[in-house]
């Protein structure tokens, strides 16, 4: 005989409201551009790599050996910066079995392997910075801190580099007098700053410092210096292995940025970990549980001859999104008690909504942010989240 379940009127009340929101999931990539101010450089004139727009959504991979330009902004030379923004914050993710680095994000550029080897790459670095909007005003107006790579130095102040354009002068360390690299609504004099990597990253080919044979990478923690795969090539070899893999499935996998190549799985990219943030000033940890913001500034000053300046390419950002040990939305056997049976049907759904009417914690599947572990409370992240789990099959 069927059985029913009858909940509160309240909870009722509030089950309606979170439900008619709850299944729409936030995208794991950026959503907002707040500032675009490229360098000069041979391409921040042409459409195809001056829509700052391109950095935002999923990216479109070209494969470990050739990059898909289809979808890229370039921020020109020195200094050129973007500034992007997330629907929700970016959690500093704990290390777990699934992502043991416990990396939280991932850039996206054009950089690629030559000749397939993973020791020497097309690679033209960013710097990255990272800022939490403390005063809510969802501007990126608060303090920003330097994600610390594998060549910032250690415990130490950073000396920010500035450099003066002219678009009047024929030079080649800071760009020709040729007006196609002059950035729109800019003339005369002005200038740029950032922290300068150095000779290592000029290019245009980077070698991995550790040697062209090491399993090892010696360069992390940048944008731009790792492939972007093609949708759902689950082995790096240029062909699609899952079709029915989404953007969001793929490219929230993250590489692991301590090896050389592109690991498995992964959708490539550069993974980083916002508790490499940094005060620029002290050189001290940031401390971070979460950040809004993320800037991305050309951080290496040299034009490579006829392939034109050493400029950042960003083709998206993406959060971090590491499955669950367990399959959360698998609350109950079929009997309508715990634990999981490994399906996931009405009896789920039931025991969901029974425990969070009473603060059970069987109902406490996520944090504040909306993901797993448990936090303690059983609040509308528990149901948003449950909601959401339960639609996509438990995933």
């Amino acid at each position: 005989m069927a059985t029913s379940t009858k909940f509160p009127a309240g909870l009722c009340a509030l089950i309606a409201l979170i439900s008619s929101h709850a299944v729409v999931q936030a995208t794991p990539f950026a959503t907002r551009v707040l500032e675009y101010t490229p360098a000069p450089g041979q391409f921040v004139r042409n459409p195809t790599f001056a829509n700052p727009a391109a950095a935002l959504g999923a990216p479109v991979g070209g494969g470990l050996s050739a990059p898909d330009n289809t979808k890229c902004v370039t921020l020109g030379g020195f200094g050129g910066r973007i500034v992007l923004g997330f629907d929700s914050p970016v959690a500093n993710l704990a290390a777990t079995t699934h992502n043991p680095h416990g990396l939280d994000f991932s850039i996206f550029g054009n950089a690629f392997y030559l000749g397939g080897n993973i020791g020497r790459r097309w690679a033209e670095a960013g710097v990255v910075h990272v800022s939490r909007d403390e005063n809510g005003n969802g501007l990126a107006d608060d303090r920003w801190y330097l994600l610390a790579g594998s060549h910032t130095p250690a415990g130490a102040s950073l000396t920010m580099s500035t450099v003066v354009w002219d678009d009047a002068v024929a030079d080649l360390t800071y760009g020709p007098n040729v007006q196609a690299w002059v950035p729109p609504e800019r003339t005369g004099q002005w200038q740029s700053s950032g922290v300068l990597l150095g000779a290592l990253f000029a290019g245009p080919v980077v070698i991995n410092p550790l040697g062209e044979q090491s399993p090892q990478e010696g360069i992390f923690g940048y944008a731009d210096c790792t492939p972007t795969l093609i949708l759902g090539d689950l082995d790096g070899d240029g062909v699609c292995d899952d079709e029915s893999l989404t953007a969001e499935q793929f490219y929230t996998r993250p590489d692991d940025p301590y090896l050389a190549g592109v690991s498995a799985g992964s959708g490539g990219g550069d993974a980083v970990d916002i508790s490499w943030a940094i005060d620029p000033a002290t050189g001290e940890p940031a401390l971070l549980g979460e950040i809004d913001f993320v800037a991305i500034v050309s951080a290496v000053n040299r034009i490579n001859g006829f392939f034109g300046e050493v400029s950042t390419e960003v083709s998206g950002i993406c959060k971090v999104v590491v499955p669950s040990d367990a399959i959360i939305c698998d609350l109950v056997s079929g009997d309508g008690n715990p634990p999981g049976d490994g399906s996931i049907d009405g009896n789920d759904f039931a025991a969901f909504l029974n425990a969070f009417g009473a603060g059970d914690a069987l109902a406490d599947i996520v944090g504040g942010d909306g993901n797993p572990p448990a936090d303690g409370s059983i609040d509308g992240n528990d149901f948003t989240a449950f909601l959401n789990c339960f639609a996509a099959g438990g995933a």
